[in-house]
Formats: C-alpha cells, structure tokens, sequence
C-alpha cells in the first residue's frame, strides 16, 4: 500500500513539471519575457532625460543668481562709488570752511597788531596788552560790532585808522607778543572799552570822555574808560 501510495506521488510530480515547462514554451510567456527586456533599456533612457534635464534647470538656476550677484555687486558698487563722492564732497566743505576760518582769524590777528603798534607801540607790554583788551572788549560787547576788523575799522573809532598811521606802522615783536597775550586772555582792563591819550586827544575829545565816561584806571600814556 506504500508503495503505491510514494509511485502516485511520483506521477503527481512529474506532470506538474510537465505542465509548467510547457507554459514557459508557449508564445504568451515568450512575450512577456521580450516585454521584460525591452523595458528596461527605455526606463533607463527616460531616467537619463530627466536628470539630464534637472542639471540643465540647476544650471539655469545658477546662472540667474550669478548674473543676479553681478547686478548687485554693481548696484553696491555704484551706491559706494555715490557715498565716496558724497563723503569726498563733505570733507573739502569741511577743509574749506576751516581754512575760511584760519584765514579770518589770521587776518584779525594782523589787524589787532597793527592798532595795538599804531596806538601804544611806545607803550610797554602791559601797556600795549591794555589796548589790545579795549578792542577785544568791544567785540563781546552787544554795542560794538563782533569782529576786530568791524570795531577797528568803525568809523571815526580810533585816529590812526583817520590819519593814516595805521598803514605806515611796522609792526615789532613785542606787540606780537602783547597781542598774543591778549587773545590768550590775558586781560588787565578791567572791562574798558574806550581808552584816550589825554596829551595827544582834541579838547573836545577830552571833554566829551570826561563828560560821558566812566573812567577806570591810567596806566602810560592811555586813560581807560567805561
């Protein structure tokens, strides 16, 4: 009974090979088994299309942000190039406007000496100091102009600007040192901002300081008044 139990077994296995070896012989699986080939190349055709066309859109992609950079690095540049110029222009204002001022406080330096040597160039230091301080005086005061040209050259204010001496004048070193003294405040005035040479002064002149000053103290030749 075994026995015919393992040959039934045997039969069973030799026709199910039978049947699956003439599948794969028949057309249809054929077919299928070219399809299977055929396939496989085309995929790899379209996978190489489409990388190929995802680099050509991250080139294009890096080429508009360079160009973009360019075009920034440009704006930035110009921009800079602008504020240079700006920056540039604003500097030599600056530079000018203090050479202006340089300019003017030496040509006052030159007028304050040349008044201090025509009305007290006989006079000593502290003496030509006085003077000096008189006219500095003035120019803080609200009542006199507010610069030394101004007060020097005001008129019918000081008799060698009238009788020509104050452009005959040579100027010495002590009285470029009593008028740096001066401007560097160096002050025995008292606040006087008028001053006489009794001696050398018109009696009208005389009268009228007396009359409408308030004297402060001599000191040389000068009377100095309030």
């Amino acid at each position: 009974m075994k026995r015919i139990k393992v040959f039934v077994m045997i039969l069973y296995i030799m026709f199910v090979v039978e049947i699956l070896g003439a599948w794969s012989n028949t057309p249809k699986a054929k077919e299928t088994a070219a399809f299977t080939v055929a396939i496989k190349p085309q995929m790899i055709i379209e996978e190489n299309e489409a990388a190929a066309a995802e680099l050509a859109a991250r080139v294009e992609y890096a080429n508009i942000k360079a160009q973009e950079r360019i075009k920034n690095n440009e704006y930035y540049a110009n921009i800079n190039e602008e504020e240079e110029k700006e920056r540039d222009h604003r500097l030599e204002k600056e530079r000018q406007r203090k050479e202006r001022i340089r300019k003017k406080k030496r040509e006052e330096r030159r007028i304050l000496e040349r008044i201090v040597e025509a009305e007290a160039g006989d006079q000593d230091l502290k003496g030509r100091i006085l003077v000096a301080n008189v006219i500095m005086n003035r120019v803080k005061s609200k009542h006199f102009p507010n610069t030394i040209k101004a007060v020097v050259f005001a008129h019918r204010q000081f008799s060698p600007i009238q009788n020509g001496r104050y452009y005959r004048v040579t100027v010495s070193q002590k009285t470029k040192k009593a008028v740096k003294k001066a401007l560097e405040g160096k002050d025995y005035s008292n606040g006087a901002l008028y001053f006489m040479c009794r001696s050398a002064s018109s009696p009208s002149n005389v009268a009228w300081f007396d009359r409408a000053l308030k004297k402060i103290k001599t000191y040389g030749c000068h009377e100095f008044f309030r």
